[in-house]
């Protein structure tokens, strides 16, 4: 790390890395630090002229990580989970758990620090989240068997995904289903259970699929669209 002095007495830490590249680049790192490439041929002094010059980009940067930082270092005030939003209130206690009960999220802790609280809200999530996929998976296969068809044996699993809600590896038998749902209706959950089982008998996304599915869980339509 190398250290710089602006122009108006302040300073900040540098990283360097000599890269086969044209330009001078520079990146302000989510923990705060600058990492600088640039060229070998590209002198240090230049690359400092280049730092100071980029001096208001870099403080702005630096002011909006900060404020990410600490906005991620509060406690929530709510929470959202399958449609809704609770408040969350944080109760000093010898006990440590987390509760929803009228209306709101109740955190009972010893430590009642943003980050052990999130952590808490965290745990409530992942456990209440698989339950509730539990039961709808089961709700999905019980409906299906009862319609006359046989779905394979299938293995859920929850992941943070970010750019689909679900996915469905058919000739292994595995359903992925996104974490993040917590935050959607309880039949916008299912509708993707549904969307996913389907695929087991289409493959694609044709009219086939589709209507398979407005046959087996006619409002997959009206709760699938909260997604889009």
């Amino acid at each position: 790390m190398k250290t710089l002095k602006f122009p108006d007495g302040s300073e900040i830490q540098y990283e360097l890395t000599r890269k086969p590249v044209r330009n001078i680049n520079l990146r302000v790192k989510e923990d705060g630090t600058l990492r600088i490439s640039a060229n070998s041929r590209v002198s240090t002094a230049r690359i400092e002229e280049f730092i100071i010059s980029e001096q208001g980009f870099i403080l702005r940067a630096m002011e909006r990580i900060k404020a990410r930082s600490e906005k991620s270092a509060s406690t929530p005030e709510l929470l959202k989970w399958l449609g809704a939003e609770y408040p969350v209130r944080v109760f000093s206690s010898s006990r440590e758990c987390a509760v929803l009960e009228q209306q709101e999220m109740r955190v009972f802790t010893r430590d009642p620090q943003p980050e052990h609280v999130q952590e808490m809200l965290q745990r409530w999530l992942i456990e209440n989240f698989t339950q509730l996929c539990r039961e709808l998976n089961d709700e999905v296969r019980r409906s299906l068997t009862e319609s006359g068809l046989n779905p394979p044996p299938t293995r859920v699993a929850i992941k943070d995904m970010k750019s689909r809600w679900g996915s469905c590896t058919w000739a292994k038998g595995h359903i992925s289903i996104n974490f993040r749902l917590y935050a959607f209706p309880r039949d916008t959950v299912l509708s993707v259970f549904w969307h996913e089982y389907a695929h087991y008998w289409h493959h694609d996304h044709s009219s086939r699929f589709y209507a398979f599915l407005e046959e087996h869980y006619p409002e997959y339509l009206r709760w699938n669209s909260l997604l889009k």
